[in-house]
Order: C-alpha cells, then structure tokens, then sequence
C-alpha cells in the first residue's frame, strides 16, 4: 500500500480491494479526528482500476468513504496528468494539443500577427508559453511519435515565417533551427534519467520505482520506459553510460553532452529527408546546418517572406506554379516547359533565373552589385570576374539566396542588399505578370 500527498490531494494506491477500503476507513477516521471533512461527490473522490476488467457484482463495485458510497470511474486526472484505466496516453495527449492551440492563436494576437514582435522574439514567446504545454510529463509517456504535436509546432513555425501552408517542414524547421518535439522529449527523457540515477536520494518513491524496473528489465522482464531509454542512449553512442548505471559530470555537463548528441542526430536525419524531396533542390544547396538564419531578423517583413518563400520552393515562379494545372482541361509542365513568360529568353524561371539573369530586372540587380562591389573596394575586380562565368553565378547565387557572402566576410548590410533586392524584382514580377493577365 502507498500514499501520494500533494497540497490538498490525497491518493491511496493499493493492490487488492480489502486494502483499499481499509485505507478508506483510515482517512474516514483521521477525518473525524482532525474535524476536517473529505468531499466524497462525484469528480471529487473516486476509485480507479488498473489491469484487470471490471468487476460485475454490486458488492465487488461498492466502495465506501466517510459513510458515503463513492463512484468507479475510467479515467483520473493527477497533477495535469490524464490517467486511463486502459494504462495508454491519448486523452492526456488529445487535451495538450487542443490546449497548446489555444495558446498559439493567444499569443499570435499579441503582436506576432501584425509583425510587431522580431522572429525571435516569437521564436521565444513558443519556447516559452506554447511549446511546454506539449511537453508536460513527457519524461513518462514521450518516447512514443506524435504527429499531431509535430503538426502544431510546424503551423507555429510557419506563422512565424509568414510562408504559405504547403511550406515544405524541413524548411520550417532549417529557417528556424529547430529541433522536432520527438527529439525535445528524447533529451528531457534523458535528462531526468540522469537527475534519477546521479542526483536523486534512494529515499525517494521514483528513485525506488526506477530501482526496481531497471532490475526487472536487467533480469529480462519486459519494461517499457527502461528499454527505450536504453535504446535511446544506444542509438546515441552512449550505451557504456547505461551499463554504468550513472553519467559522469555534473547536471550542466551532462545537458551540454546530450544536446550535441541529439542535434548530430536531428540534423541528420533532416538532410536525409530533405534528399527525398525534389522541390528543396535549391534549399539543399543553400542550406547544411540546423540553425536560425540571420535573414529573420531583416526589420523589412515583406522582404524576409519572399527570401523565405524563394529558398524553400513555395514561390511565385513558374518552377512552382508549372506543378499545378490551371484547370481541369491543363496538364501539369515538364520541368523544361517552364520557361520565363517576362523576359522571353527561354530559361527556365527558377530562382537562379529570377535573381542573376531575367533582363526585367537588369536596373535592380545593377544597383545590388553597385552597393556590393563599393562596400567590398578590395574584391571589386574579383566580383566582376566571378558574375561572367557560370560557376561564379553559381557561387554568387548560394551566397546571396543564403543571405550572406562567405567569402568576403559580409557584414548585416550585405544580407539587407540581397533582400532588398528579391523584395523589389518579385514586386516588379507580380505588377507585371497582374499587367499581363489583364491583356488576355
């Protein structure tokens, strides 16, 4: 028999039914010693079954408290906690997610629609009020896939990036360097793993549950959280420090060891999967690390969204617009068939196209190498060199659609250049293109 006391709740834990009734008259009779009074209505005092059917008998469903028939319910809710009868997570996580909506659309109201609050600042605000919603008790139940939490932090994060919804996620989640919520739960798991194992005093009910199911597990019985946090710190090369049983270091070097395991990890597992999508064929060239890009913080929202939309395939170009049939009658283009409606020269409009060689913006690109080449005196010959070749226009292209040059240690105002531009040619491209649907 145990006993779980926090503030003004009181939870009884027993194996068998006499016990359980016995703890009952315990707390009945403390209750009238102490004078205080125990509330046995409905949603207030009830008893829960785990592992076994219902009983069918009247006097095998009948419990008693402080002389009142209390009622068997389905499920319980214990420190935030959903508790279901049948041992499994859904209604807890089904309510997390519907309560985490909520508090995205709360704090999307507060400035981050209007573009008031800087990306990361917004970034902050979901680290903060949103994301720990998904995240209550996940160092229990985490270590299973949640695609619907997944779904909420990519919504999030698009809103934050003012892209559209067909936004590949592996963008949203490069932009912005962030990590899944599967692999924020993975080190949560691992941290409280070692706060048991190193830190936490034998006395203590968890350190005594965790004893426990780890011999079980050892000794080959089956063991659920055990096992996958086994498998976990495998999977991260880390399985001597399972065997050992503990982690060397303190708490704040231990954190600093997984989060550089686990982003290895993630980014890895992010480029594998933007390999299988054909329409990041540009974003794969410019982008090979899972951080924040300095771009987000250009104070010009609207030219922050067309770079966004340019490197992640969601743009206005006939690359992407050749995708999708007009209507019913049209066919969906060959890549080849693509080619720029504005300048006529018979390329491909894609976004290499569109920044370095359409002659409709010749006066806009002019005045973004203009400013390029003065603010880099000592590399001006170079540049002009590097633009009459294909491979300069290649290495000029990444560097600008990166929103930095590399190479000649660009400083903020080099970023704010090539924004500048993309804003200014894609507002000449939609005036043109509104111009032209108007003749025909």
């Amino acid at each position: 028999m145990r006993l779980l006391l926090y503030a003004d709740d009181i939870v009884l834990l027993a194996e068998r039914r006499r016990d359980l009734q016995d703890m009952l008259d315990i707390v009945t009779s403390y209750s009238k010693k102490w004078r205080f009074r125990v509330n046995p209505k409905k949603g207030k005092s009830e008893v829960m079954l785990f592992g076994r059917k219902p009983r069918k008998t009247k006097h095998e469903r009948k419990w008693c408290l402080a002389g009142v028939d209390i009622q068997e319910t389905d499920s319980y809710k214990y420190l935030g906690v959903d508790l279901v009868s049948s041992l499994n997570f859904k209604k807890l996580k089904s309510r997390l997610v519907a309560d985490a909506r909520k508090r995205m659309m709360l704090v999307w109201a507060m400035g981050m629609r209007r573009g008031e609050l800087p990306v990361e600042h917004c970034c902050r605000v979901w680290n903060a009020l949103v994301r720990p919603v998904l995240e209550y008790g996940a160092v229990v139940w985490g270590d299973v896939k949640w695609e619907e939490a997944e779904g909420v932090q990519r919504e999030m994060g698009k809103m934050i990036l003012g892209c559209s919804s067909s936004m590949a996620n592996e963008v949203v989640l490069g932009e912005l360097g962030w990590w899944t919520l599967k692999a924020r739960r993975d080190l949560l798991r691992l941290k409280f793993w070692g706060k048991i194992v190193c830190s936490m005093s034998p006395s203590r009910l968890v350190k005594q549950v965790y004893a426990h199911s780890r011999a079980r597990y050892d000794a080959g019985q089956k063991n659920r959280w055990c096992k996958y946090t086994h498998a976990l710190l495998t999977e991260l090369g880390m399985e001597e420090t399972w065997l050992q049983g503990k982690h060397d270091g303190d708490e704040k070097a231990w954190d600093k060891q997984l989060r550089e395991k686990i982003h290895v990890r993630e980014e890895r597992e992010w480029l594998e999967r933007m390999q299988t999508k054909p329409k990041l064929r540009t974003y794969m060239t410019l982008k090979h690390e899972l951080t924040f890009e300095h771009y987000l913080t250009y104070d010009d929202i609207q030219a922050r969204h067309v770079m966004t939309r340019l490197r992640g395939g969601t743009n206005e170009l006939r690359i992407e617009t050749g995708r999708y049939p007009i209507t019913n009658r049209d066919r969906r283009l060959e890549i080849h068939e693509r080619i720029c409606l504005l300048c006529l020269s018979g390329e491909i409009e894609d976004e290499k196209h569109f920044v370095l060689n359409c002659t409709v913006y010749e006066d806009l690109r002019k005045k973004m190498f203009d400013v390029v080449k003065r603010m880099m005196l000592k590399e001006r010959e170079e540049i002009e060199d590097v633009l009459n070749t294909e491979i300069g226009k290649e290495r000029i292209f990444r560097e600008l659609m990166a929103a930095r040059v590399e190479e000649y240690e660009a400083s903020a105002a080099l970023c704010n250049v090539a924004l500048a531009y993309c804003k200014a040619a894609m507002k000449r491209r939609k005036h043109i293109v509104t111009y032209l649907d108007q003749k025909t």
